[in-house]
């Protein structure tokens, strides 16, 4: 996801407040990683806002095992 992109999806995200705690965890270039830290309680929520997400910008979610 580049700079711009994060930048949206940080500040969306935010605006759920409640829903994820949202760090920046890298950049390489203009590529960068978010990490999402969620409950179960609000996993779906959130899952269905980074999938309308995935039309509007270059998301790619990634699981963390």
């Amino acid at each position: 996801m580049v700079k711009k992109e994060l930048s949206f999806v940080d500040k969306i995200l935010k605006a759920y407040e409640g829903l994820a705690m949202v760090t920046v965890v890298g950049t390489e270039g203009e590529i960068g990683k978010l990490k999402l830290e969620f409950t179960e309680g609000t996993k779906d929520d959130l899952l269905e806002i980074l999938n309308d997400l995935q039309n509007k910008v270059s998301l790619e979610i990634v699981e963390d095992k």
